[in-house]
C-alpha cells in the first residue's frame, strides 16, 4: 500500500508525514509507531489518511483480506481517497476479484487526473519537469552497455503522462510508472508489429507525484527505465541485474 504526498498540511505535519513515510520505507516499524501516534493525535482517529494508515497496519499484520473493511468504511465517508481506492484495488488483486480491482483501477486514474485539474504545474515548471525527465532517461540510456544500445536502437522511450483508460480498463495500475508494450527482443510477428508498435513508456504524472525531490526522481527513472528495458529482453528481476541493467 503506498500513498501520495499530502499538500493541505502546514510545515510540521508535513515533515512529520515525511519522517514517517521514511520509516517505513527502512522497515523502521518502532520509530514509524512513534511518528503515526504523533500524527494521530494531531490529526485525530477520523482523519481520513490516518484510518488509510490504519487499514495498512491491518494489510501488514494479517493480509490483505484484513484491510477491506477499513478500506471500505473510509471510502464510504470518504469516496475521493484515491489511495485508499488504490490500496483497494491491490487487494481486489490479491485476492483475485479481477472486475473490483479493475472498478477501483479506473477511480484511481480519474481522482489522480482531477487532482492534476485541480492543482496543476504551471507551464514553466511543467516544462523544466519533462525537460528533467527526459535528460535523465537520455543519460541512463547513454551509459548503457553498447550491445544493448544497438538492439534498442528502433526502440523509442516516450513520454505519457500517465496510462490510457484503455489498458487500466485490461488491468493495468494507473500509478505504474513505466511500461514495455509490444516485442520482446527476437521476437517477429509482422501483424503485431503493425498494430503495436515497440515502445517504452514513462509516466510522467506518476513519476513527478511519488518522487517530486529532484534526486530521488532521478533515481526512480533509472530504474523504471531499465525495468523496463528489462521486459524488452524477456529478462525477469534477476536477470536484469546479471545482465548489468540495473
Amino acid at each position: 500500500m503506498s500513498t501520495r504526498p499530502r499538500t493541505d498540511l502546514d510545515d510540521e505535519l508535513h515533515e512529520l508525514w515525511a519522517q514517517y513515510r521514511e520509516a517505513l520505507n527502512f522497515a523502521d516499524a518502532e520509530a514509524a509507531r512513534r511518528l503515526l501516534a504523533q500524527l494521530t493525535e494531531r490529526l485525530g482517529e477520523d482523519d481520513p489518511d490516518i484510518r488509510y494508515e490504519r487499514a495498512a497496519e491491518r494489510w501488514n499484520a494479517e493480509g490483505p483480506a484484513a484491510a477491506l473493511g477499513p478500506l471500505d468504511a473510509l471510502l464510504r465517508d470518504h469516496p475521493e481517497h484515491a489511495d485508499a481506492h488504490h490500496a483497494r484495488a491491490l487487494a481486489c488483486g490479491e485476492l483475485g476479484d479481477q472486475p473490483g480491482m479493475i472498478a477501483h483501477f479506473l477511480e484511481v486514474l480519474k481522482l489522480d487526473a482531477a487532482q492534476d485539474l485541480a492543482a496543476p504545474l504551471d507551464a514553466s515548471a511543467r516544462e523544466e519537469a519533462l525537460a528533467f525527465i527526459t535528460a535523465t532517461a537520455e543519460e541512463v540510456l547513454r551509459e548503457l552497455p553498447e550491445r544493448f544500445l544497438r538492439e534498442l536502437d528502433n526502440v523509442p522511450v516516450v513520454l505519457e503522462e500517465r496510462p490510457h483508460e484503455d489498458i487500466v480498463r485490461a488491468g493495468f495500475d494507473p500509478r505504474a510508472l513505466g511500461l514495455f508494450e509490444g516485442l520482446e527482443h527476437g521476437q517477429q510477428t509482422t501483424e503485431f508489429q503493425l498494430t503495436a508498435p515497440t515502445r517504452i513508456v514513462l509516466f510522467t504524472a506518476n513519476l513527478l507525484a511519488d518522487f517530486p525531490e529532484p534526486e530521488l526522481l532521478a533515481e526512480e527513472i533509472e530504474i523504471t527505465l531499465l525495468h523496463e528495458i528489462g521486459h524488452f529482453f524477456g529478462l525477469d528481476e534477476d536477470g536484469v541485474e546479471a545482465l548489468g541493467l540495473a
